[in-house]
């Protein structure tokens, strides 16, 4: 193991860790300002904000010998017996121009830039800068532009961090973005007739440590400080990227990735990260609904649920043959409570994997450690990143409780062969994805083979506008629960928003349908680890002992340990305020 010193104090770093100073001193809880840093780019040290002092401890003497000049911190390595300072009046000096540096061009329009209160020049400012600003000469001031249709470009606020322009040469390899020019004229731009267009180009926003990069879809629309930041997942793909939704009043604002390296490492694909839009979609379901002679009738929560509890008993009470559609959008919670139900209701009832769309192939990104890179990459560990072509979170997930119940799966394509010879009593079909599936005349023949249906989705589609019972449920921002990825990673979803009116989440319409003890809210906790000690693949959920892991749970191998990793987050870029996480 090796030993450090940092600011006097000695800190023992785990065996195989490789960091550098930066990350060893956040890793103990001492802050070094950066802004061209990222532990996923190569290392330029364009800002020299991070230069601290640095020297070698002699194991044999303990004499301790420091290298006459600052050196930036990104580039030094933490090994055995380095001396690191950070807080020494040079180093704060050193900080303190640098700040005046990057600032003598910069415009003051804090209180109109999207960054502000999570901007790394405001934090670094206030913390490093000087309150007095000493330039007097005329400023350069830089046009406004488009990179993309999606993303705008302020030049005038950039400070040549050049994360940006890593990103699209190491991580995407598509390289739309360049430096163009030298010295104070130098500016990020695209090439010629090849703008910023790429699946991940949304990430240089969230790099992007000022107001420079700024996504037109969040322009102008909310402050970040009102914004309360949820942890959740995506479930626009089978990837299942770790993802914060910032809400405020009632709505999703924007979806940003979190990190997690066994997923989805810092990123997430534009297609995921404009998501978030359909749980604020006008036109999802207003409330319950049952049908009165020829037409469907808007009806209170309890009303709604009664008709289709009573019905449905009936029916399995005469013998009839029963159905279930059990959505990929559901959670494994929800998928299970659904699948008791109603082999509660008819063992011999039929359980089916719902549509979803399978739209080209996988597109994986496999950046090299050292392939398109242009500084020191003897600190990053790359990691692949992969948009699936399956469209929908929990096949995985829904696959393995449908083998329990049943034995195997059965496919939705199947089933509909199957109804044109073996028509149901009575079907009961869940939706919740992030577009309407239930469309088109082969739906509305689902009508045709069932003599009672019920529909709980959040779409109001064909074949919902002829059920016989509406549950209006939840989009995937007002659940909380659980989704399996085509890897077999177990993650946890937080509910970002309350349920609409007239709506409840799916965990607790089952939950009031098949008349769970307890009443109440359904906790998702409670029915993951019930599940989990009944259904083959969840047996690793009976480890976790109440704490679920930061980065999901691997179902199906023994977790391998990265070294080492621990949470990264820039700091100006950290949750702030109300951070929540309810089971």
């Amino acid at each position: 193991m090796a030993t450090i010193i940092i600011n006097g104090t000695e800190y023992t770093l785990p065996e195989g860790e490789r960091l550098n100073a930066i990350q060893a001193a956040q890793r103990f809880g001492i802050e070094i300002p950066y802004y061209c840093w990222h532990p996923a780019l190569s290392v330029v040290a364009n800002c020299r904000m991070c230069e601290i002092q640095v020297g070698a401890k002699d194991p044999k003497t303990g004499e301790i010998k420091m290298i006459p000049k600052m050196v930036p911190g990104c580039q030094t390595p933490a090994k055995d017996g380095t001396v690191i300072v950070t807080d020494s009046p040079e180093v704060q000096a050193h900080q303190s121009m640098i700040m005046e540096y990057l600032l003598i061009n910069h415009p003051l329009d804090c209180p109109v830039c999207d960054q502000a209160g999570q901007c790394g020049l405001q934090d670094y400012s206030f913390k490093h800068g000087q309150s007095v600003h000493r330039f007097v000469e005329e400023r350069t001031i830089n046009p406004r532009k488009d990179v993309s249709d999606q993303i705008q470009l302020n030049m005038d606020r950039c400070i040549m961090c050049t994360r940006c322009v890593r990103f699209t040469r190491e991580i995407t390899g598509t390289n739309e973005l360049q430096v163009e020019r030298r010295g104070n004229h130098a500016e990020i731009t695209t090439f010629p007739d090849r703008p910023l267009d790429n699946p991940l180009a949304g990430n240089v926003v969230d790099l992007c440590p000022v107001g420079a990069l700024l996504d037109k879809d969040f322009l102008h629309r909310q402050r970040f400080w009102f914004n309360d930041q949820h942890k959740s997942v995506c479930t626009r793909c089978s990837t299942g990227c770790n993802i914060t939704a910032e809400e405020n009043r009632g709505k999703i604002w924007r979806l940003r990735a979190r990190f997690n390296p066994k997923v989805n490492d810092y990123w997430i694909c534009d297609e995921g990260r404009y998501s978030y839009k359909s749980a604020n979609d006008p036109n999802l379901l207003p409330g319950m609904f049952v049908r009165e002679g020829a037409s469907l009738q808007e009806a209170p929560v309890d009303r709604a649920l009664d008709t289709a509890r009573t019905r449905l008993k009936e029916i399995a009470t005469q013998g009839g043959r029963i159905a279930a559609v059990v959505s990929p959008f559901l959670t494994v919670e929800e998928s299970y409570l659904l699948c008791s139900y109603v082999k509660g209701l008819n063992p011999s009832a039929q359980l089916v994997l719902g549509p979803y769309s399978v739209v080209g192939e996988n597109v994986v990104f496999t950046p090299d450690q050292r392939a398109g890179r242009t500084g020191d990459t003897s600190f990053v560990v790359p990691r692949p990143f992969t948009i699936h072509a399956e469209k929908c979170p929990n096949r995985n997930g829904v696959e393995r409780i449908l083998t329990h119940f049943q034995g195997s799966v059965k496919t939705f394509q199947q089933f509909r062969v199957e109804l044109g010879t073996q028509p149901l009593d009575a079907l009961f079909i869940t939706g919740g994805g992030h577009d309407p599936v239930y469309e088109g005349p082969e739906m509305i023949a689902l009508r045709e083979a069932a003599k009672f249906l019920v529909v709980q989705d959040v779409w109001p589609t064909d074949l919902a506008g002829l059920a016989d019972v509406i549950l209006s449920s939840a989009t995937f921002a007002e659940k909380a629960g659980c989704y399996v990825n085509s890897s077999g990673r177990l993650q946890y979803a937080s509910a970002s928003l309350p349920p609409r009116d007239g709506s409840l989440p799916d965990l607790d319409l089952l939950a009031i349908l098949m008349e769970r003890p307890g009443g109440g809210p359904v906790s998702s906790g409670d029915v993951l680890a019930e599940l989990a000690s009944k259904v083959p693949g969840f047996e690793a959920v009976n480890r976790l002992e109440g704490q679920f892991p930061e980065f999901g749970l691997l179902l199906d191998e023994e977790e391998t340990p990265i070294p080492g990793m621990a949470f990264y987050v820039d700091p100006w870029h950290a949750p702030r305020g109300k951070v929540t996480l309810a089971r």
